[in-house]
């Protein structure tokens, strides 16, 4: 799911106009440029039935939108969100539409070597399945 996940993000023609392929696992990597997008797995999300796991997970993950201002990370957001909102199959997962759970504002940080960077956090229940 996560390679799929960030296959997915990077396909898609406004988040790449935007972040190019600057997407992440858990850490950007460090003197890329910025806007990007950092991702972190919250919550495994496993949906169990009397039998088990379903095969089927509601995982929740953070969706970092980051940049200098926010006329750089904002329209990052929106395109995420349009994006997530959608059902489509990437490799070998099937994702259904995502749910925007939270979203809060990052509070601007000095980067040595960067500046000011700051952002929008969101968590999405991101519902998948592998095939």
């Amino acid at each position: 799911m996560r390679i799929d996940l960030r296959s997915r993000l990077v396909a898609n023609p406004t988040i790449a106009g935007l972040v190019g392929s600057r997407v992440y696992w858990n850490k950007r990597k460090q003197g890329d440029p910025l806007p990007a997008i950092v991702l972190y797995k919250i919550s495994p999300g496993i949906q169990y039935t009397h039998n088990g796991d379903s095969g089927y997970y509601g995982s929740r993950i953070q969706f970092d939108s980051i940049g200098l201002e926010v006329r750089d990370f904002e329209p990052v957001f929106n395109a995420l969100k349009a994006e997530m909102e959608q059902a489509k199959t990437v490799g070998q997962t099937a994702f259904s539409m995502s749910f925007l759970e939270s979203e809060r504002d990052m509070p601007f940080v000095d980067v040595d070597g960067v500046g000011a960077v700051g952002g929008i956090s969101a968590d999405f229940f991101v519902w998948w399945k592998s095939l």
